[in-house]
C-alpha cells in the first residue's frame, strides 16, 4: 500500500469512529465520565519533526531533513478547526551536472500553510485524549543552493516556489486545560519541473541518454512524510 492510501485510510477510520466515540460518553456519571470538556478556543504550537521524501525520480527536488514550526489554531466549534502555520526545513537534494557524477547538498525550505482540522472527539477530551485528521494547503519556498565558479546553478533545476498540500493524522495529550503534547504524521505534497534536457533526447542529438527515461512529462508530483511532536498552549483574550 503507498503512502498516500494509508494516510487515506486512516482518515477514513478517523470519520467512522467519531460517531462511536462521541456517542460511548452516553450513561456515565459526570464525575466518573472518562470525557472532559474541551475549553480551549485558540492555541499556539510548536512542533518539530524529521521531513523523509523521494525528491522525485532523480533525487533532484528537496528531502529527508528535520523541520520545525508554529501553528496557529482556532476552535470553529463543534469538531471543527482552522489552522494556519509556518516551517522552515533543512532538507537534502541530489544536484546532477553533465561533466560531474551526482553530487548531494542541503536546501533550506518555507512551508506557509492554511487548513481544517476535525477533532474526533469533539469538543470533549477521552481520557485526556484527542484524536484528529487535518488537511491543509499552501506554498513552499525554497532557499539558495550551492554554485559552482562560473557562478551558474550546477545543474539547472530550481526549487524555489511550489504549491503544496496533504493530509494529517494525530493525537493531541492535555497535561492540563492549556497545555497539551501532541504526535502528529503528515503528507506533504508538491510539484517538481524538470528541464528538458532531462528526459528529452531528441533536443541534443548524439549526446548521452536522459537522466530520466520513459516520460513524457517534466512535471512530477512527489510525497514527503513527516513525523511531528508537538506541545501546544491555549490562548486566553
Amino acid at each position: 500500500m503507498s503512502n498516500r492510501h494509508a494516510l487515506a485510510s486512516l482518515a477514513a477510520l478517523g470519520l467512522l469512529l467519531y460517531p462511536g466515540l462521541a456517542w460511548s460518553q452516553v450513561g456515565h456519571l459526570p464525575g466518573h465520565s472518562p470525557y472532559r470538556d474541551l475549553s480551549v478556543r485558540h492555541a499556539l504550537v510548536l512542533q518539530g519533526g524529521y521531513l523523509s521524501g523521494s525528491g522525485g525520480r532523480p533525487a533532484a527536488g528537496p528531502h529527508d531533513g528535520p523541520l520545525l514550526g508554529l501553528r496557529y489554531t482556532i476552535h470553529l466549534g463543534g469538531p471543527f478547526e482552522a489552522i494556519f502555520g509556518v516551517s522552515a526545513a533543512d532538507l537534502k537534494r541530489v544536484m546532477h551536472e553533465d561533466s560531474l557524477p551526482p553530487d548531494t547538498t542541503r536546501q533550506s525550505v518555507g512551508i506557509a500553510e492554511v487548513g481544517f482540522g476535525f477533532l474526533l472527539t469533539g469538543e470533549k477530551t477521552w481520557r485526556r485524549l484527542v484524536p484528529y485528521i487535518a488537511a491543509t494547503m499552501g506554498a513552499a519556498f525554497g532557499g539558495s543552493v550551492p554554485r559552482d565558479t562560473s557562478g551558474f546553478t550546477l545543474d539547472g533545476f530550481s526549487f524555489d516556489r511550489a504549491f503544496q498540500f496533504g493530509p494529517q493524522v494525530g493525537i493531541r495529550w492535555y497535561a492540563s486545560r492549556r497545555l497539551h503534547l501532541r504526535v502528529e504524521g503528515r503528507d506533504i505534497m508538491w510539484r517538481l519541473t524538470y528541464p528538458q534536457g532531462w528526459y528529452r533526447l531528441d533536443l541534443y542529438p548524439g549526446a548521452v541518454p536522459p537522466l530520466i527515461a520513459g516520460i513524457d512529462s517534466g512535471i512530477e508530483w512527489t510525497h514527503n512524510l513527516s513525523l511531528n511532536i508537538a506541545l501546544g498552549y491555549a490562548l486566553r483574550f
